[in-house]
């Protein structure tokens, strides 16, 4: 692995700060859903909090995986099931692909280190806003970054022409794009995919397409063509829809000459045991999946209509369960709202580490109606509190 030290990261993924005595702490990368430490600095347990940060199904587990986990919970005396037979003919038969093209991970974020670190690619092309991770993974393999910025003015959406163009001048070794969106919660149109996913086959471009978000939307999976080439490879999360990102399961979809070669670059038992059954009783579950997504519709019409009320919120158009926002208010920015809400037990995602954003962004998950509302008045209450205090 090429040193890393250049960047302040270390070779586990840590990033290294100075404490004030001079001694080395490790820090993990910040993202949404640190309710535990959120927890800790209030002084309070998880459960008076409300997370807004994290961008997970508001339902919570699906009942038939919250009683399947707690009939098999003494199978954590034994090692995992490595094959994971089971789960892989359901999600194969959920998707009409060849279960040899699956391959399971601990978390789609695993996987998605994985693949650099096994093809190692020298350059790669990132649509920016997007995940961190992105960058994280490729740059600790090595590769070299480029750019493509979505315009907020379009609603973060490619514009296809520009973006084939830019594919082939820059002629890339991979290509990374979420589908929807994190965090704008924009959705790729299909014929947009197919052309951006014909143009990478040609020219022999690794196309890594993160559909963890897509079981919210109406949106087709490229799995059924992944399965089909080695030159694309889809990840799939069943934390966020699923609600389980305490367990730590997700999956790809490529080839199978190209999961075997990956399988042999995991880790043994990357997956537990219990990550397992909940996985495979909550993709089981079409009653849990059509509530979800009725759910879902109706709480993004609901706050996405009461975040435009407050008059200084813009909500941008999302098919996924957030919302991206931008601030209009001179006098607010992202950490300042984030401070206020806080203190009073809502948690919220700042966007200054997604690029092309910053201090004038914030991210929110959609809940349950009670949650949104409790939300939209603490939003109103911050908005008149931040303002007043500029004033003064």
């Amino acid at each position: 692995m090429p040193s890393l030290s250049h960047l302040g990261v270390s070779a586990s993924g840590f990033r290294w700060t100075r404490c004030s005595d001079g001694e080395n702490l490790m820090t993990v990368a910040r993202h949404g859903g640190d309710i535990f430490g959120a927890a800790q600095r209030l002084g309070v347990p998880v459960s008076a909090i409300m997370d807004f940060s994290a961008s997970i199904n508001p339902l919570g587990l699906s009942p038939g995986a919250h009683h399947r986990l707690k009939k098999e919970l003494g199978l954590v005396c034994h090692y995992p099931d490595q094959s994971m037979a089971g789960l892989r003919n359901l999600v194969a038969s959920h998707e009409s692909i060849d279960p040899e093209s699956i391959l399971f991970g601990n978390g789609a974020t695993q996987l998605l280190h994985l693949i650099p670190r096994h093809l190692n690619p020298r350059k790669a092309l990132l649509a920016q806003p997007a995940f961190s991770e992105y960058a994280a993974a490729l740059r600790r393999s090595g590769c070299r970054i480029r750019e493509y910025h979505l315009n907020s003015r379009r609603g973060f959406q490619i514009e296809l022409t520009e973006f084939l163009r830019t594919l082939t001048d820059e002629a890339p070794d991979m290509l990374i794009l979420a589908n929807p969106n994190n965090p704008t919660g924009a959705v790729i149109p299909p014929e947009t995919l197919s052309a951006i996913s014909d143009l990478c086959f040609r020219r022999r471009i690794y196309f890594v397409a993160d559909e963890s978000f897509i079981d919210f939307t109406s949106q087709p999976s490229l799995s059924r063509r992944a399965s089909q080439q080695r030159h694309l490879i889809v990840l799939r999360s069943f934390t966020k829809f699923f609600a389980i990102p305490g367990l730590r399961i997700g999956y790809l979809v490529t080839h199978p000459s190209l999961v075997v070669e990956l399988s042999h670059q995991q880790e043994p038992w990357s997956v537990n045991t219990l990550a397992v059954i909940a996985a495979a009783e909550s993709i089981s579950d079409s009653a849990f999946r059509e509530k979800s997504l009725n759910l879902i519709a109706k709480e993004r019409r609901y706050l996405s209509a009461g975040l435009t009320s407050l008059g200084w919120l813009v909500p941008y158009p999302s098919e996924a369960n957030f919302l991206l926002v931008r601030i209009q208010h001179q006098a607010i920015r992202a950490n300042h709202l984030q401070r206020e809400l806080e203190a009073i037990h809502i948690l919220i995602r700042g966007c200054t580490d997604f690029r092309g954003l910053g201090q004038k962004y914030i991210r929110v998950a959609i809940r349950s109606r009670k949650e949104n509302r409790c939300l939209l008045e603490a939003l109103r209450q911050a908005g008149g509190i931040l303002t007043e205090r500029r004033r003064v």
